[in-house]
């Protein structure tokens, strides 16, 4: 294996955030792979990511739109043999490039093997204002019955911020291609029966003016998966 880290960014129709998120991700891990999944973007996203002159840089364009878990699986081939941990963002702003390097850092630990960045280990009422109040319910109760099902203490199943050792992608039986990856990636970690750690880190609410893609329709399909009527 080449890298410690590989960083793994899904990223659709992201030309206004996309330059500035992925050229501070390669600078703050010089050493490390940064791979970008372009999802069939049909803004200017793939061009503003060619603009960066990056050694550690890869990047993965995919012709047509097949959704976020598509991308993430897709990247996740790429970097199973290539690093020995794997760090999930996104190529919005809403995660600070401080926060990738403080998950990182629980790797020092080599008894860890997983760990996700919460958004709600440190919350403020003025961070839910901002988020949304639907929008902050919705994410506490998919947690709330994630939880339930999968036997874990999570505080945030919604998470942008996943990462584990890529010795463990070969366990992993995952098939979903949108937003429904979020569950499924809690289903089949936990389901590995390693202990799921989490750090808290800041979050940067978007609207949907801004650019935000998850939809109340995504909600509802993450629920009916982690109630087992989607079968996969």
């Amino acid at each position: 294996m080449n890298f410690k880290f590989s960083i793994l960014i899904p990223c659709y129709n992201e030309e206004k955030t996309v330059y500035n998120v992925i050229s501070k991700i390669c600078e703050s891990f010089p050493e490390e792979l940064v791979v970008v999944v372009d999802d069939g973007s049909t803004d200017d996203s793939y061009e503003q990511l060619l603009k960066i002159e990056s050694k550690n840089l890869k990047l993965i364009k995919l012709e047509k739109n097949k959704g976020k878990g598509f991308a993430l699986r897709t990247g996740l081939n790429y970097v199973e043999n290539k690093s020995e941990v794997v760090i999930f963002t996104d190529a919005d702003e809403e995660i600070l490039i401080e926060d990738l390097i403080k998950v990182s850092h629980e790797y020092k630990n080599p008894e860890i093997e997983i760990v996700f960045g919460s958004r709600f280990l440190n919350f403020s009422n003025q961070k839910i204002k901002e988020m949304g109040i639907h929008r902050y319910f919705a994410n506490k109760f998919l947690t709330f019955v994630a939880n339930l099902i999968y036997n874990q203490s999570l505080t945030d199943m919604e998470t942008a911020v996943k990462t584990f050792k890529t010795s463990l992608i070969k366990d992993l039986n995952l098939t979903a291609d949108r937003f429904d990856i979020e569950p499924e990636l809690v289903r089949e970690l936990a389901g590995l029966n390693k202990k799921i750690h989490e750090v808290s880190i800041n979050y940067n609410p978007r609207s949907r003016k801004d650019g935000k893609k998850i939809s109340f329709k995504d909600g509802v399909t993450t629920l009916l998966y982690l109630l087992n009527i989607i079968k996969k």
